[in-house]
């Protein structure tokens, strides 16, 4: 997609998009690390109020199977996913689940923190597919050897600021989304205006030059007609003289030339009216045939013709189809080619004729400003053919495009609505 709305207001667009995001960013990540930090902090903390306080009151009571699961049942602490307590040999001593107790458990953690005397701690994902928070505390009880208490918490509570940052992280990643949505939407539109305006103030320009170019060849046709009629007579009487009759022979010529540059600039320049009978599209394309086989460039190309229709009569205006393929045939035939190649199908509500040849063809720049009023690459062209044809064929309600390629030729297709008969 090109741009080509100012560069100094789409870099502001951006710059100021790139700083929110970032900032919003920063703060998103910033937040999620300080509640990570401080959820991890609360368990921590809990884990070692509770662990303590176990502490003492094993020390006080013993070692009583019953001691935990009453604790449970009445514990202050509704946090606690279970507790246990670990022998030096990993037998289960206590168990917040009484048919737990007697088993042995071979995790490495007990002896390495029976040995250390320092706690350790670890997110776990129990069975039920919850993950609770497991803090792992030597205790020493009496006489007894050594022992570990295992304390697991259930981290949702605490977890509530955390979920708090990821919503917030979310709510920023979506509004800054919409933003650069938005934003990009803007300077698309912006840019969309920018280029209708300049098609705009074009159009507008187009306008005056053709209503000048209107004036300016309606007021030449009449003394260029005299001009021409006058070199005329006198070529009469100077048959014998080559030299005379060769000078008034060029300014004939080149008078009939700018006829037909006004008569093409009359027709560009004036809203055309339309005329529309049923025609034969067969005699039309044969009578503009026969009207560019009269010009010099012509001689030498075959024409191959290839009519699918149901029926070749059309409702349309016959002299404004007829001078589109003349200015189209005509063009084909400039194009040194060997061949031009004339369809026309039937289609859903449309007729489309196809008018190809295999001459030199067309880059890209080129096919880009052939539709522009006045451009030509030929040396004694007007620029008006492609103009007038495509002006024409929008009065008449049709389509018109062009495909070309170098070296491989130019293919033109007109689409044009089927009236009824």
């Amino acid at each position: 997609m090109r741009f080509h709305v100012p560069l100094n207001r789409r870099f502001a667009v951006i710059a100021i998009l790139a700083a929110f995001t970032a900032l919003s960013g920063f703060s998103a990540v910033s937040t999620y690390e300080i509640a990570k930090r401080s959820s991890e902090e609360t368990l921590k903390s809990m884990a070692y109020f509770i662990g303590i306080t176990l502490d003492q009151a094993l020390n006080r009571t013993g070692i009583d199977e019953g001691f935990i699961a009453e604790i449970m049942r009445n514990q202050p602490w509704e946090t606690i996913a279970y507790v246990a307590l670990f022998g030096g040999d990993g037998k289960i001593v206590l168990h917040s689940n009484p048919r737990l107790i007697g088993q042995t458990d071979k995790e490495p953690f007990i002896e390495g923190i029976i040995s250390s005397g320092t706690p350790c701690s670890a997110y776990v994902t129990l069975k039920t597919g919850e993950l609770v928070y497991v803090m792992n505390i030597p205790v020493h009880i009496h006489t007894m050897a050594p022992m570990a208490l295992s304390i697991a918490l259930h981290t949702y509570p605490a977890m509530e600021a955390v979920r708090s940052a990821r919503l917030h992280t979310t709510v920023l990643l979506i509004i800054n989304t919409a933003m650069w949505c938005l934003a990009f939407a803007i300077l698309y539109y912006l840019n969309k205006m920018d280029e209708l305006q300049m098609k705009a103030r074009e159009k507008e320009r187009f306008a005056a030059l053709g209503e000048m170019a209107a004036v300016l060849a309606h007021e030449i046709r009449t003394p260029l007609s005299a001009i021409k009629g006058f070199a005329q007579f006198i070529r009469e009487g100077h048959k014998e003289n080559d030299k005379t009759a060769e000078g008034l022979g060029v300014i004939v010529n080149e008078s009939r030339r700018l006829e037909r540059l006004t008569s093409d600039l009359l027709v560009y320049a004036g809203p055309p009216e339309l005329k529309i009978q049923p025609q034969s599209l067969r005699d039309l394309i044969d009578e503009a045939i026969g009207v560019v086989a009269l010009c010099a460039h012509f001689d030498g190309i075959a024409i191959e013709k290839n009519i699918s229709l149901a029926t070749d009569i059309i409702n349309t205006d016959g002299e404004k189809l007829k001078q589109i393929l003349i200015n189209i045939i005509s063009n084909a035939a400039d194009s040194e080619t060997g061949a031009i190649c004339i369809t026309a199908e039937e289609g859903k509500k449309v007729i489309t004729i196809t008018i190809t040849d295999r001459g030199k063809g067309m880059d890209a720049s080129i096919l880009q400003k052939a539709w522009k009023p006045f451009f030509t690459t030929k040396v004694r062209g007007t620029g008006l053919g492609l103009p007038i044809a495509a002006n024409l064929v929008s009065a008449l309600g049709g389509v018109i495009s062009i495909e070309s390629r170098i070296e491989q030729g130019t293919w033109v297709t007109i689409t044009l609505p089927v009236g009824e008969s």
